[in-house]
C-alpha cells in the first residue's frame, strides 16, 4: 500500500481511534501532541500545545500623512488611556480671481466635513475644536517625504476660532467655525489687490504658513474629519451693486503629503502599558494579566513567537506539515460600545528587530490574511480571528536562525493609522479568551 493510501486511511480512522483507544502523550521540548497510528507506517497527528511567547511592542514611527483625513478631539480610554488628536496642513493660495471694485468682505470661516465613521468615545459627547494659524514652515524633516503621529509644529497662542458643538455622525455634513477678522480682512484685500504674497504658493506658505485644528479643554470625544480639499478655510464676500450677491474665496489644503495627524497618548495610572516608550519597547503578555494590545495610532501592535516550532520537525526523518491554523481571541468586556474591535487584524511576519517584513497571504485565496473576524455576540468567548499559517509553519521550520521571523497583529494601514480601534487578546493561559494554535502533520516511515 502506498504512502498516500495509508495517509487517507490513517485520516478515515483518526475518530474511530479517538473514541477507542485515546490518545498517546508524546513530549518534545516546547510543545506535546496528540498521535493516532493506523496499522500502516503513517502517522496522522495534531499539535496544539506549541509554546507560543506574546508581547505588547511599542512602534516608534507611526506615519500619519498621505491619510486626506483630519483627526482632532480628546476622549479617556480606560485601557489605553487619554488620548488627544490635532491636525495640521498647508494652506493653498488663492487662485487669483478677480474680486470686483464695489465687493466687501464678510466673514473667514472653517469648513470641516465629518465623517461617518471613525470616531474614538461616545458620539454623544461634546466637541470642542479651536483653529490655529501655524507659525512654523510645515516640511518633512526627514527624507522619507512622511510625517508621524509624533510630529508637530508651532502656532500662535490664540486661536484664530473655536466652537463647542456635538457631531451627529449619520446627519451632519458639514461643521462651520468662524475664524478672526483681522486675518480674513487682510485676505480679502491681498486677493482683491491680487498680490503675490496669496498669489504665488511659495509666498502665501511665508504669509501662512499652515493650520492646525486642536482639541479644547471640553473635550470629550476624537472626531474624524475629511482631510482632502473640502477641509478648507472659506472666506465670504458680497457684491453691492443692485441685488447683494455672496461669494466666496476657498483656501483647502495643499499637498497631502504635508497633511498629517499628530497623537499623544498618556497611559493610565499603574496600567503595565505605561512602562512602553521608545526606550521599553516590550510587554511581555505575562506582565499584562496575560493580555496583548494593539492600537497601531497609540504605537501598539501585538507579536507573537514560537520559540521551538522548529522542533517538530526534528521528531521524524520523513515528516510533512499538511495544515496549520491560528486563532486569536479578543478578551470578553474590552468591545463594548463605544468601542469597536477592529473589522481586520493583518497577520504580518515582523523580524528580531520589531520591523514588519511581510503580509501572510492565504494559501486558498491568495489575498492578505486579516482573521476573518466573527463575533460571539452572546457570551463574548467564541468571538475569535482565524489565520491559515501553514506556509509560515513549513517556512520556520526550515529556516536558519537568521532568517526567523515571529508574527505580528496589527490593523492594515488604512484603518489603523486614521482610526483608534483598537483589541485586546489573549495568550495561552488566559482565563477565557485564549489563543489557540494547531499543526496537522503526517509522519511516515
Amino acid at each position: 500500500m502506498n504512502k498516500s493510501i495509508r495517509a487517507k486511511e490513517a485520516c478515515k480512522y483518526l475518530v474511530c481511534a479517538l473514541l477507542i483507544t485515546g490518545a498517546e502523550a508524546c513530549d518534545k521540548a516546547g510543545f506535546s501532541y496528540d498521535n493516532i497510528v493506523d496499522n500502516g507506517a503513517t502517522q496522522y497527528i495534531v499539535v496544539d500545545s506549541v509554546t507560543m511567547n506574546m508581547n505588547t511592542v511599542f512602534l516608534d514611527s507611526i506615519p500619519t500623512s498621505y491619510q486626506s483625513l483630519a483627526l482632532v478631539g480628546n476622549h479617556t480610554d480606560p485601557i489605553f488611556g487619554t488620548v488627544s488628536a490635532s491636525s495640521y496642513w498647508r494652506v493653498k493660495a488663492y487662485n487669483g480671481a478677480t474680486i470686483p471694485d464695489l465687493a466687501s468682505y464678510d466673514s473667514l470661516v472653517m469648513i470641516m466635513r465629518p465623517n461617518k465613521t471613525g470616531m474614538y468615545g461616545d458620539t454623544a459627547a461634546v466637541q470642542d475644536v479651536s483653529v490655529y494659524r501655524v507659525t512654523e514652515k510645515i516640511d518633512t524633516r526627514i527624507t522619507n517625504g512622511y510625517l508621524y503621529s509624533y510630529d508637530k509644529f508651532a502656532t500662535e497662542t490664540t486661536p484664530l476660532g473655536s466652537k463647542q458643538f456635538k457631531i451627529r455622525p449619520s446627519i451632519d455634513t458639514l461643521i462651520r467655525i468662524k475664524l478672526d477678522d483681522v486675518l480674513g480682512a487682510d485676505l480679502y484685500a491681498k486677493c482683491k489687490a491680487k498680490s503675490q504674497t496669496v498669489t504665488d504658493q511659495i509666498q502665501f506658505a511665508d504669509y501662512l504658513k499652515g493650520l492646525s485644528i486642536q482639541p479644547g479643554a471640553n473635550s470629550k470625544l476624537v472626531s474624524s474629519f475629511r482631510g482632502d480639499d473640502s477641509l478648507t478655510m472659506r472666506l465670504y464676500y458680497h457684491q453691492n451693486s443692485g441685488e447683494k450677491l455672496t461669494t466666496t474665496i476657498d483656501f483647502p489644503v495643499y499637498n497631502a503629503s504635508l497633511q498629517f495627524n499628530h497623537i499623544d497618548v498618556t497611559r493610565p495610572s499603574g496600567s503595565p502599558l505605561a512602562g512602553l516608550s521608545s526606550t521599553n519597547k516590550t510587554l511581555a503578555s505575562t506582565s499584562a494579566d496575560n493580555r496583548t494590545f494593539a492600537q497601531p495610532l497609540t504605537n501598539l501592535i501585538t507579536r507573537v513567537d514560537m520559540p521551538y516550532l522548529k522542533n517538530i520537525s526534528q521528531l521524524h526523518k520523513f515528516f510533512k506539515v499538511m495544515r496549520a491554523t491560528l486563532t486569536v481571541r479578543p478578551e470578553k468586556q474590552t468591545y463594548q460600545y463605544p468601542y469597536n474591535l477592529p473589522g481586520k487584524l493583518t497577520l504580518c511576519e515582523i523580524n528580531s528587530t520589531n520591523t514588519i517584513t511581510d503580509s501572510l497571504i492565504s494559501p486558498s485565496t491568495g489575498g492578505v490574511q486579516t482573521g476573518n473576524l466573527v463575533i460571539d455576540y452572546a457570551y463574548n468567548l467564541n468571538t475569535a480571528y482565524t489565520y491559515d499559517i501553514t506556509n509560515y509553519c513549513i517556512a520556520q521550520m526550515s529556516a536558519v536562525d537568521a532568517n526567523i521571523r515571529g508574527l505580528a497583529l496589527i490593523q492594515p494601514r488604512n484603518t489603523g493609522f486614521t482610526r483608534f480601534d483598537r483589541v485586546v487578546l489573549g495568550d495561552r493561559k488566559n482565563k477565557f479568551n485564549n489563543i489557540e494554535i494547531k499543526i496537522y502533520y503526517l509522519q511516515y516511515e
